[in-house]
């Protein structure tokens, strides 16, 4: 519809105080019994017949908005209190049939309970029928829609109807009429004027030629440039550092688009609970363009935060992790992480340094320093690493990134200790479409990772180059993010003489909880006289996934997954192709879902366990 006025009325307050006073007066705690009422009837069912409207979309609103049919499973109290219920429909219909340019329709509704032969039994008597008669006349057209703009100036661009999406010279329909009036305000509000609003519509029907015309005022207000920026609320956040994200100097035409912006951005440094960016909320006297203030106002969040986690599954077995982190610490959003992860096979504790728009808008300093020690069937190895590099968002999907790297092992493989002093250029472009974080519904991701290798590997010099692409996608099936189909894919190759050149904790693997599940961590692939896998020069994984939202924040997962990796430096897939297949329970927590999966091997060799399962927090990819 493109205009509704509802009115309420209530009964008088003298009448409301009289009948307050009438009750307590007789009212008694000694010997006056309260009120008995019959106990209600069961309600009757009834049925609905919908007859003449003419569009699937305007049927399927009828049915999820009229009484008869939302309170249909609940029946009636009487067949007298459902001719008021669907009576009361018809002036629904009326504005279903108007939004939709329909403007000379017209509904009514009968309801008939069937006479049946005298001696039936009333338990065979048909239900009573709600029948709705609609009549929608010939669709409108709008033949005409004038953007009417009042601006003293004379400044404001011109409006074009169709360009703005109105449905001129097409059917008229109100939600592209309403959509481009709120697009002509929006314009304006981008172009210098802040305070555009739009008046009050006027159309007028033709009911002979069934044409609409619409005149729409639209109020500019004065014009605007941006003027000077005012925070309030800060404490401890340097006022320098927001300053660094304005897309906006000053002077220059001021586009309340830009305002939303930079609040997002101000949310997105995860240093506030709210932001509110807004101009004035009185427009300036003046009809020229006028410097406007843009007001700041934020509520900063504690700095400092400290997370615990646990996973287990039945290869590595359980483990915990700890996380503290000081998003501020002097005051321009420079974050500290301090985390280390106790389990029977992986001990690791690191610690990581990110100073945000270092030297420029978007980019980020990164630092840290790990320390790890992990036992596994591939091998044993104490490593430490070093990294320094910088992050850049090119764009809201993309990410790039560059560094160096200083890595030293002390390896047991086998029982044959090795070391390896390696440093590294790491390179990589990220790409995240998907909707969350945590638990991605729909759209894409993708990651590509290049990194040359340099130093010494049991006293020889070794050089090798990793490349290695993983990519995912997520289809929303029914559009309320409850069926969701996800497929993820993984290509990787080391560029090297042979595999002996390449430390085992640099190779390439496949299996496990993040990877190809029902496989033991790092399982896929050539394996060696101890059944240990070796590791590869290359590595390719797919996998598909069903996820369900069943009951609330209960849900499940199938999902099929396959790995191969190769000692060749391109995927050749002699060493087979190991495929895997599962379940898992979901419970959608506020943190992100709680995962539990188990997953069999469908072609296991016989090195490989029967099953494995795993408990985490996230989906798998």
């Amino acid at each position: 519809m493109l205009g509704l006025t509802c009115r309420f009325s209530f009964p008088s307050f003298p009448v409301v105080l009289g009948l307050a006073l009438l009750v307590s007066a007789c009212a008694s705690d000694d010997d006056v019994e309260g009120p008995t009422f019959e106990e209600p009837s069961t309600a009757i069912d009834y049925e609905v017949v919908l007859e003449g409207l003419p569009e699937e979309e305007m049927i399927a609103l009828a049915q999820s908005s009229l009484a008869v049919y939302r309170q249909q499973e609940d029946g009636a109290q009487s067949l007298a209190f459902l001719k008021q219920r669907a009576k009361g429909d018809v002036a629904l219909i009326q504005k279903i049939l108007r939004s939709n340019g329909y403007y000379n329709g017209s509904a009514k509704v009968k309801v008939i309970r069937p006479e049946l032969p005298e001696g039936t039994p009333e338990d065979q008597r048909p239900p009573p029928l709600v029948t709705i008669s609609v009549d929608p006349g010939p669709p409108f057209t709008l033949t005409r829609h004038d953007f009417q703009v009042d601006n003293p100036s004379g400044t404001a661009p011109p409006f074009s109807p169709q360009g703005l999406g109105s449905p001129v010279g097409e059917q008229a329909r109100a939600a592209p009429i309403v959509a481009s009036e709120g697009a002509a305000v929006k314009n304006l509000q981008r172009q210098g004027f802040p305070y555009a609003e739009r008046g009050k519509r006027r159309a007028v029907a033709d009911l002979e030629e069934n044409e609409l015309e619409i005149d729409t005022p639209v109020v500019t207000g004065p014009a605007a440039t941006y003027g000077k920026v005012r925070f309030s609320g800060l404490e401890d956040v340097r006022e320098r550092y927001l300053r660094t994200y304005l897309p906006w100097e000053e002077g220059e035409t001021f586009d309340l688009d830009q305002l939303r912006d930079y609040q997002r951005e101000l949310l997105g440094t995860d240093l506030f609970e709210t932001v509110r960016v807004t101009p004035p909320s009185e427009p300036p006297d003046t009809a020229g363009p006028a410097p406007l203030e843009v007001l700041v106002d934020a509520d900063e969040r504690p700095f400092r935060t400290i997370a615990v986690g646990a996973r287990y599954s039945t290869d590595d077995g359980p483990s915990v992790s700890a996380r503290f982190q000081h998003r501020n610490l002097w005051g321009e959003n420079e974050t500290l992480s301090v985390e280390g992860e106790l389990g029977l096979q992986v001990q690791h504790f690191g610690i990581g340094y990110v100073e945000p728009q270092y030297l420029r808008n978007g980019q980020d300093l990164i630092a840290s320093l790990s320390l790890r020690r992990e036992e596994d069937d591939a091998f044993d190895d104490l490593t430490a690493t070093a990294f320094l590099g910088l992050e850049r968002e090119l764009s809201p999907t993309w990410t790039v990134g560059a560094g160096g790297l200083l890595e030293a092992s002390l390896i047991d493989d086998d029982g044959e200790e090795t070391t390896a002093f390696l440093g590294g250029l790491p390179v990589f472009a990220e790409y995240d479409g998907s909707d969350d974080q945590l638990n991605p519904t729909t759209g894409q991701r993708a990651r590509f990772d290049i990194t040359p290798f340099g130093g010494i590997f049991d006293d020889e010099f070794a050089a090798f180059l990793l490349l290695d692409t993983t990519a995912s996608t997520y289809f929303d099936l029914t559009g309320d993010k409850k069926y969701i189909l996800a497929g993820r894919g993984r290509l990787g190759s080391i560029i090297a003489e042979d595999l002996d050149t390449v430390p085992p904790t640099r190779r390439l693997y496949s299996g496990g909880g993040g990877s190809v599940r029902g496989y033991a961590q790092r399982f896929i692939g050539p394996l060696d006289e101890n059944n240990d896998p070796t590791g590869g020069l290359s590595v390719a994984e797919v996998g598909a996934e069903f996820r369900a939202q069943f009951f609330g924040d209960i849900g499940g997962v199938i999902f099929v997954e396959a790995g191969s990796v190769s000692e060749e430096m391109f995927p050749d897939f002699n060493e087979g192709l190991q495929a895997a297949a599962g379940v898992g329970f979901r419970y959608f927590s506020p943190a992100g879902p709680i995962r539990v999966d188990v997953a069999l091997p469908i072609n296991g060799r016989d090195a490989d366990d029967a099953f494995q399962f795993y408990f985490s927090i996230g989906q798998a990819f």
